[in-house]
């Protein structure tokens, strides 16, 4: 079995919503065959006002392969549901877009095999996780962190919940969720992504600057790997989606490379893009990876080179820790 999941639009949200509530999922294993309901009356889709972007994971697919159609339902009506959509394909659930996102800038699979533009998918989306250093997907993980003596724990890619977190070495027993605040905001005017963190709260704080408080006001004393957060990871947006400009940069990659390398990518990729010809005097310029101020070009198409430049992790800076553990006598 395969985990699939299916990203899809709703045109004309309001209009939708004037007669639908819900979104049924279909699936078939040709895009001309029989689509058969996936969900049922727990797992459909509701139709939310101001979302147009919704994705649906299918845990139970054979392969990659499969074809899936959508359709609108009044759950307060019996028999109102609109007609099918058009067939679309999913990815694979830790991909940031799917094949069917090629096809649907034009590239025919005579340009392109699915084989290959799915291998390189899966190349590219790794090669920017690498450039970025970060990753735009949900991810569920549990990551142990130095302590530091200080009440702030500095994440390095951004946090999207926590399920426990331990501190001091005691992995056993979780901490009141209310002795911590989790900076995980990814909102238009409060967006903690490029600052995750996690700080202890400083109700019932000891005099101890650097002592052990199990309840609210404690410190992530100073150790290694003492602390460990269980939680959900990712630079995803605020409704769960990988960021757009992600998902533009990947398939302007795959796009760019869909030329075997012995037809001639691997000029392109050795020498760069030209960005000069004079055909007169027979000049030819390609571009240079850095520019004249020392600036890396890490693919020399300015909107990916701009993409990667926006989502860089932050270079992280922590202070020096302290040497041991002392106690200030009021």
């Amino acid at each position: 079995m395969a985990t699939i999941k299916v990203k899809f639009f709703v045109e004309e949200l309001s209009n939708v919503l004037t007669k639908f509530d819900k979104i049924k999922v279909y699936r078939s294993a040709t895009e001309g065959g029989v689509y058969s309901e996936l969900t049922d009356d727990l797992t459909r889709i509701d139709l939310v006002s101001g979302t147009t972007l919704y994705e649906y994971i299918d845990t139970t697919a054979p392969d990659s392969s499969y074809w899936y159609k959508i359709s609108y339902f009044d759950s307060s009506l019996v028999n109102s549901e609109s007609s099918l959509s058009a067939g679309i394909q999913g990815s694979d659930s830790g991909l940031y877009i799917s094949i069917q996102d090629i096809r649907d800038e034009g590239i025919t699979e005579t340009e392109l095999s699915d084989t290959r533009a799915q291998g390189l998918i899966i190349g590219w989306q790794s090669w920017l996780e690498k450039a970025t250093g970060n990753f735009f997907t949900a991810k569920s993980a549990i990551v142990d962190f130095d302590g530091d003596g200080s009440r702030l724990l500095q994440l390095p890619v951004p946090i999207i919940s926590v399920n426990n977190l331990y501190i001091n070495d005691d992995f056993d027993n979780a901490i009141d969720v209310n002795n911590y605040k989790v900076y995980n905001a990814r909102g238009p005017v409060s967006d903690d992504r490029r600052n995750p963190r996690i700080k202890l709260t400083l109700t019932g704080r000891t005099t101890s600057v650097y002592q052990f408080n199990k309840g609210a006001g404690g410190k992530f004393i100073v150790g290694d790997l003492n602390q460990r957060v269980d939680g959900i990871w990712g630079y995803t947006e605020a409704d769960g989606s990988t960021p757009e400009p992600i998902c533009r940069a990947i398939k302007i990659l795959v796009i760019a490379t869909a030329e075997l390398l012995g037809d001639g990518e691997l000029d392109q990729l050795k020498f760069g893009k030209v960005i000069e010809e004079v055909t007169d005097r027979h000049r030819i310029e390609y571009a240079d990876l850095y520019n004249r101020l020392g600036g890396w070009y890490p693919t020399g198409i300015a909107e990916v080179d701009n993409v990667i430049s926006m989502y860089r992790a932050p270079t992280r800076v922590t202070a020096p820790r302290p040497m041991g553990l002392f106690t200030v006598n009021v």
